[in-house]
């Protein structure tokens, strides 16, 4: 009993303030790095890797990403550049996407998968960055495990979240606080800082929120840094959006008209309180059953907060946590949608607590907390059965019930240490607790697993929505076969329709978002937006061609006055059934 290795207490404030002036953290038995070579650590790079390239190769990109490269594409083969073009993204956002488009090439499948490509590089770049600023600030263990398991989160982000503006506003802000706390001079560390995390406001203005959670984070490692660094984002963002107003064509008014035809965002329907606390509950479930290390986060905070040496420091550690969930879920509730990648930074925060209550419980006692571990393989093993009671449970519940379970885990854990055996229990490689997070995290590549959960309810799985691509894709090679090579088309479709089908449009507005609203929205209409979007039917010299998706674009739903001019333009045969596009020709040919 002898050779047992003594419990290293956890290091105290003055201790905390000594290290990082030292560098990098307290060496010792309990504080080494996770080691690669030992079983424990190759098993678990391996896992890793094989589940990445599983999900690079086979999961592609999310309709909404289809939308915004076929905007970009179709009016690219029109002569339009992304700075005209109206996507529903900003500015930086199509340009970003433009980018990352460029260096593809081949079939849509194969650049779909060096898309998801680059994606891993950027999620490796910003978790090596954030490991470079931490490992001067925590001991060695806790800035690998935090920076690995949010690298980790982006990584195997669902394929309705991956390439989404939120994930890029997470990749910056990332960078971002690795470059305000890994610089030495605070004035260029904020400097250096405020350019990135701009960017993660204008990714899509909502994921300002994201940026916010950044800056606290920033905050309660030193409360100077952010400071200096809110106010050289607050320049950085207004230069930045004044460089997309002057080169965007019509950003500034795309940003005004946008809130109008968004029938759910906040103020545009009553509040009741009372419904709108059910749907928060119900998305927080939701957004944990699609992504089930969100239910860690109250048995990591619990851990976490024991480990620390003060009250002071636990209620900090708490009120911090609480408030960028908070964050988090206002954000949602702002635009009044409830999608589940509106609130992709809540993984993210979970992850990197998790990581870092498990390196804090090592270092104190000498191995991770194992019924926090356990239930985390649990949650990966499980998670994706629930398509097969799908009709029998609601998974926002189950996911409350597993976020409880968490809670009990950690303090089974804390009961554990405070056992007559102590830290002398089984000796377990922290690389076994990263394995069973990365199982935790990696629920979202089976093809089993939820994609959309709505109010409890599993409506698509990662297979459904692959299926419902393949018969879009299906129904563009129909609509194709009836174009001539290369004809110019007015969309009246759904962007994935469009991205399969590619032919050319000249249209800034590629597809009628502005005019796809209920004849309820009575002031969408007289929106200069929703006015030029109608002019690319009316104009003079219209295209020969419209393909028209009757399920999206109900004429009988829309503006009376659209319909009417759709009509009138336009010769649009019945569909048939099952039929999901038709290909109209001018009542008039020019």
């Amino acid at each position: 009993m002898t050779d047992m290795p003594t419990p290293t207490p956890a290091p105290t404030p003055t201790q905390d303030v000594s290290a990082a002036r030292r560098g990098p953290g307290p060496r010792g038995p309990h504080a080494r790095r996770p080691r690669l070579t030992s079983p424990a650590g190759w098993t678990t790079a391996v896992v890793t890797a094989g589940l990445l390239l599983a999900t690079t190769l086979t999961t592609g990109v999310f309709l909404d990403l289809r939308y915004v490269l076929a905007a970009l594409r179709t009016t690219g083969r029109g002569g339009l550049s992304p700075s005209e073009v109206f996507a529903h993204r900003p500015f930086f956002y199509r340009w970003l996407i433009a980018g990352l488009d460029a260096l593809t090439a081949g079939p849509d499948a194969v650049r779909e998968a060096l898309m998801r490509c680059v994606g891993l590089l950027l999620c490796a770049g910003a978790g090596l960055l954030l490991h470079r600023a931490l490992r001067a600030r925590l001991p060695e263990r806790d800035a690998l495990l935090v920076s690995g398991l949010t690298a980790l989160t982006l990584a195997f982000a669902p394929v309705i979240d991956y390439l989404q503006p939120e994930w890029f506003a997470l990749v910056f802000s990332v960078v971002a606080v690795a470059a305000v706390l890994g610089v030495r001079s605070r004035w260029r560390a904020a400097a250096l800082a405020a350019a990135p995390l701009g960017l993660a406001v204008l990714m899509k203005y909502s994921t300002a929120g994201t940026a916010a959670m950044a800056l606290l984070v920033v905050f309660t490692v030193d409360r100077v840094r952010a400071v200096l660094l809110a106010a050289a984002t607050a320049v950085a963002t207004g230069l930045l959006f004044a460089v997309s107003a002057w080169s965007g064509s019509r950003e500034v008014q795309w940003l005004r008209d946008m809130p109008h035809i968004n029938a759910h965002a906040w103020g545009n329907d009553p509040v009741v309180a009372s419904e709108l606390l059910r749907r928060t509950a119900y998305y927080l479930g939701d957004r944990t059953a699609l992504t089930p290390v969100l239910a860690l986060l109250p048995g990591a905070l619990l851990l976490y907060a024991l480990t620390l040496a003060s009250r002071r420091q636990r209620v900090e550690a708490t009120l911090v946590t609480v408030l960028l969930v908070l964050c988090g879920v206002a954000v949602v509730v702002y635009q009044g949608n409830w999608f589940a990648y509106h609130g992709e930074n809540l993984p993210v925060v979970a992850a990197a607590l998790t990581g870092l209550a498990i390196g804090r419980w090592y270092g104190r006692y000498g191995r991770p907390p194992l019924c926090l571990t356990a239930l985390a393989l649990l949650l990966g093993v499980l998670t994706p059965l629930l398509a097969t009671v799908r009709q029998d449970v609601d998974a926002a519940v189950l996911a409350g019930y597993a976020a409880a379970l968490s809670f009990g885990a950690a303090l089974l854990d804390v009961l554990l240490s405070r056992g007559p055996r102590g830290a002398r229990g089984p000796r377990v490689p922290a690389a076994l607790s990263v394995l069973a997070l990365v199982v935790c995290l990696a629920v979202t590549v089976w093809p089993c697993s939820g994609v959309r959960i709505i109010v409890g309810r599993l409506v698509t799985t990662n297979a459904e929505l692959k299926a419902q691509a393949r018969s879009a894709k299906d129904a563009a090679e129909q609509v194709d076969a009836l174009l001539p090579a290369g004809a110019e088309v007015q969309y009246l479709v759904f962007g994935q329709q469009a991205y399969y089908i590619g032919h050319p449009t000249r249209c800034r507005y590629p597809f009628p978002t502005f005019l796809n609203v209920p004849k309820q929205l009575t002031e969408v209409p007289s929106l200069t937006s929703s006015r030029e979007n109608v002019r690319c039917i009316t104009q003079e010299h219209p295209p020969a061609y419209a393909v028209y998706q009757p399920s999206w674009l109900s004429l009988g739903v829309i503006d009376p006055r659209v319909a009417s001019a759709i009509r009138t333009t336009y010769r649009c045969p019945r569909p048939a059934q099952g039929q999901q596009l038709v290909v109209c020709t001018l009542r008039h040919p020019h």
